[in-house]
């Protein structure tokens, strides 16, 4: 006897473990009629059994009804699949409330973990959720970075970092369909040592010079907004820096710098007392003609000014840093790491460091501070000085409170 509330559609069968495994099956009329949805395996508790059996009855009544009905996540035959968890993240509140430049970046690396090929030949996305256990996370995570050997590995570390929020969003409201635990949390992982050359003010000034000389004036301020004022090359490239940012009527004596990435806006001080901070960089703009809002615009083929893309920018930097002889490490990029480690080599506190370059924490900051000559020979004069000013102290501590043995010599 089937107990009162048993779902539509729904069977028992008896497994080889005792259990009594769900299943619901569509009737062969709605299958021939057209309906998508045939069998699926509800799993052995009963409770979200029958939750699942309705929503599929849910389903199948919208489509008896009306032929059309567009079948919602939880009713596609990917159900309980890689391919249906990613799908289900892209839904979720948590990816749509991203910045839309940050979506494409998220999609592009979900979509390399389901296309990893699996032993029979498959793709990853087509397997369930839950075969995905921490050991078949290591195996793809050594595919992501190209192997044992394999250097892709920022590439690798992004794509599981992005997995894991992805498995927690979603598991969060699905847990029958996936592990108790996260896999993808507690990977050992592979970083490369190297980090980003900077770039000396000297350098950061060539490679403007070296831009302005190849044909691209507004193109040349960006290697010295990125050092000077701590800009994102993108940000400037995308327009973020506008003629109206650049000491606007409400406050002369400041330049507007948006953080496009953090959302962190900075008003930058461009003078204190008639002393300007950035003459370098104020008389190249004053140079500038001014073609349309964004500060940095190219004419492009047909002479409508616009923004220019960042691919099409570096192959700029990267052709007029080679005519100019430039070190291949100089790039708009290394001119803000640049521009940080100088604020390291003043000697700022990190409170300072971050109130200029829009950092939210001081390890996000820490990172382009390079460690310098300048910076230790600093940390060498005022160690020097500490002891010096010891053994000063201790000498007038010494005369002003004789021992009883140097007066007897006395």
């Amino acid at each position: 006897m089937k107990p009162a509330g048993w779902p539509r559609y729904m069977i028992a069968k008896r497994l080889q473990s005792g259990q009594a495994g769900y299943y619901w099956n569509a009737r062969n009329s709605d299958i021939d009629g057209g309906f998508t949805l045939h069998r699926e395996a509800l799993g052995t508790d009963y409770g979200h059994a029958c939750v699942r059996a309705e929503q599929l009855n849910n389903q199948l009544d919208g489509w008896r009804e009306g032929r059309h009905v567009v079948p919602s996540l939880d009713a596609d035959p990917r159900f309980g699949s890689v391919d249906w968890w990613i799908e289900s993240y892209y839904r979720s509140p948590a990816f749509l409330k991203l910045k839309d430049r940050t979506k494409p970046s998220y999609r592009y690396q979900l979509r390399l973990l389901a296309d990893v090929e699996t032993k029979a030949g498959g793709r990853l996305g087509e397997l369930p959720a839950k075969s995905i256990t921490p050991t078949a996370v290591d195996k793809v995570y050594e595919t992501l970075r190209g192997g044992e050997s394999g250097t892709k590995l920022r590439r690798a570390n992004m794509t599981i970092d992005i997995a894991k929020k992805a498995w927690a969003v979603v598991q969060r409201t699905h847990p029958h369909q996936f592990g108790l635990s996260n896999p993808f949390v507690g990977l050992t992982r592979f970083r490369k040592s190297s980090t980003i050359q900077h770039a000396t003010r000297a350098e950061a000034l060539a490679l403007s010079e070296a831009i302005r000389a190849y044909g691209h004036s507004h193109l040349a301020i960006v290697p010295l907004v990125c050092f000077e004022w701590l800009q994102r090359p993108e940000n400037v490239l995308e327009g973020y820096l506008r003629w109206s940012d650049y000491r606007p009527r409400e406050r002369p004596g400041h330049v507007r710098i948006v953080h496009h990435k953090t959302g962190a806006i900075v008003w930058h001080p461009l003078e204190a007392a008639g002393e300007r901070f950035y003459p370098e960089l104020e008389q190249r703009l004053s140079d500038l003609e001014k073609l349309a809002l964004p500060i940095v615009v190219t004419l492009g083929e047909h002479g409508a000014p616009r923004p220019y893309s960042f691919s099409y920018a570096k192959r700029i930097v990267r052709e007029a840093r080679r005519v100019a002889g430039l070190p291949e490490h100089v790039t708009m990029t290394a001119c803000r790491h640049g521009g940080m480690t100088e604020l390291g080599d003043a000697e700022l506190t990190e409170q300072g460091v971050m109130s200029l370059s829009g950092h939210r924490t001081p390890e996000a900051a820490r990172g382009y501070v390079k460690k310098t000559e300048a910076q230790r020979f600093a940390a060498a004069r005022k160690r020097r000085a500490w002891v010096l000013n010891l053994e000063h102290a201790a000498n007038e501590s010494q005369n002003e409170h004789p021992s009883k043995e140097s007066e007897w010599k006395k």
